[in-house]
């Protein structure tokens, strides 16, 4: 899913510009773009939707060379509650296996 997006490092000048991106993933947690810039990981981001009012911070948890020239795909988990990217996501069917395969106390 593609959601255009405007990204910045948290510590970056005021007069630095925002880098217009897009999503190559998202899940509910978090999700993938591709950037101009190679963020370290740790990195925290401003992140804001380009045709909406609507702002999160993610921590950059992944990154690598991408297939274009000068690109780099950058993985992120937004740090803040879910529901920045206004989806109904499907169940985390993974979280249920794994609560009903532990004994509870």
């Amino acid at each position: 899913m593609r959601v255009p997006l405007y990204v910045s490092p948290v510590n970056a000048p005021a007069t630095d510009e925002w880098e217009s991106v897009e999503t190559l993933v998202v899940s509910l947690h978090g999700g993938m773009i591709r950037s101009r810039h190679q963020f370290p990981i740790g990195t925290t981001l401003d992140i804001r939707m380009r045709n909406k009012q609507r702002f999160t911070r993610g921590r950059v948890v992944w990154t690598a060379a991408g297939e274009r020239e000068r690109a780099y795909e950058v993985g992120f988990e937004i740090l803040e509650p879910p529901g920045f990217w206004e989806i109904n996501f499907p169940k985390d069917r993974w979280s249920e296996k794994q609560q009903a395969s532990f004994p509870h106390s």
